[in-house]
């Protein structure tokens, strides 16, 4: 077999928002037919197949392992967990590392997130020989967009350094810099680290933080209850309605993650890229009335009225869930803290897309098309749950 078409992809957090779309676009084999021969899904909770809504009819072959927890016991009962559940684990090329564990407690986090990558690359140098490229992803965390005391400003470059202290401890993307520096170091394989905003994608399990998720249960809802052609609100102010971002689906960070591992001469040794859908940044005020169109609704601007039906997105879901039956089309972890999305990201913060465009990825998608059909397969597996 051929070194191109014996590729293997080992795809970690693969019930995930990125995760779970880098297993997708390798079943549909991108970039181009023959690109992978296999990809392993890791995950941690069941899953079948069938609900992952992954390509059935693909010329790569798929191999899902999942009941891995990354996280129990010590690094050498989590190497030989994954050796044993990944018998041909040695022929893993690529990895692609999305797990992610959210905590309350940075401290906790940090470590925990270290500890997962550092006992799956711990495997796969002590087993897979032929390991060629990792990718890890960070996010818009890494320019401080949560601290109160903004370091930097947009549009956010690759090129602005770490964030001070003490916010710089609570993220675990510097400690994973550092960690594959060390580790790749005369190995053969070297890596790089994608970079996204919040991310638009599917997941099939459920997720902590995921944006679409909760607009789509809240939308489905409010359409039942107030009726097709309602107008909706934006949920937030007039500032964060107008302020300027990069979406990015999860599609294409998963499309560009493969890019970046095919062509390691161009994106290896560390180097970290800025994802987006778009060059060109956009506003809710542009996303909104799309996002509002796919549920039969009216998207308008913020309003300061005070009318019952503009409670936040969890109240107002908790305040009409006896009239849904079922309720929305995703479990979600963490939705009062994205009913405050609307509220507190009332600056511009968008990312600079000049470092990928110039390794060559010009790929490019329409912003909305990345909420609409991500709504699309949440409406799917809706379907399915009533039907069974």
């Amino acid at each position: 077999m051929s070194e191109t078409t014996s590729r293997h992809a080992l795809v970690i957090g693969a019930s995930g928002l990125a995760g779970w779309a880098v297993v997708n676009e390798i079943l549909k084999e991108y970039p181009t037919k023959g690109t992978f021969a296999k990809v392993t899904a890791v995950v941690n909770r069941p899953l079948s197949i069938a609900r992952a809504r992954w390509p059935t009819a693909s010329n790569v072959q798929i191999q899902l392992v999942s009941g891995v927890n990354l996280t129990a016991g010590s690094l050498k009962d989590t190497v030989t967990q994954l050796r044993d559940k990944i018998p041909d684990l040695e022929t893993v090329t690529h990895l692609y590392h999305f797990a992610y564990q959210q905590m309350d407690n940075p401290a906790e986090e940090v470590q925990t997130n270290l500890s997962m990558l550092e006992r799956v690359v711990t495997a796969l140098t002590t087993y897979a020989t032929r390991l060629e490229f990792v990718v890890v992803p960070s996010g818009s965390r890494a320019y401080g967009i949560y601290s109160s005391d903004r370091c930097f400003t947009a549009p956010f470059k690759e090129s602005m350094g770490r964030i001070p202290e003490p916010e710089r401890s609570k993220i675990h993307y510097y400690l994973v810099q550092d960690y594959l520096a060390r580790a790749s170091e005369q190995q053969r394989w070297t890596w790089c680290e994608v970079r996204p905003d919040a991310i638009i994608g599917f997941t099939p399990n459920g997720s902590t933080f995921s944006l679409a998720a909760h607009w789509f249960n809240y939308l489905s809802i409010y359409a039942a209850v107030e009726g097709k052609g309602a107008k909706v609100p934006y949920p937030g102010i007039e500032k964060a309605y107008h302020s300027l971002f990069n979406g990015v689906s999860s599609d294409m960070i998963a499309r560009f993650s493969i890019w970046a591992s095919l062509h390691p001469e161009k994106t290896g040794n560390g180097e970290i890229y800025n994802i987006v859908d778009q060059t060109r940044p956009l506003s809710m005020k542009t996303h909104w009335p799309a996002i509002a169109g796919f549920f039969g609704l009216e998207g308008t601007g913020p309003t300061e009225n005070q009318d019952p039906i503009l409670l936040r997105p969890t109240e107002y879901m908790e305040k009409h869930q006896d009239k849904v039956p079922g309720g929305g089309a995703s479990k979600l972890w963490k939705a009062s803290w994205l009913d405050e999305y609307g509220h507190w990201t009332s600056f511009d913060r968008q990312f600079c897309a000049d470092k990928i465009r110039s390794v060559g990825f010009v790929e490019e998608r329409d912003a909305n098309s990345s909420w609409v059909d991500t709504f699309a397969l949440l409406k799917a597996t809706q379907e399915d749950a009533a039907e069974n």
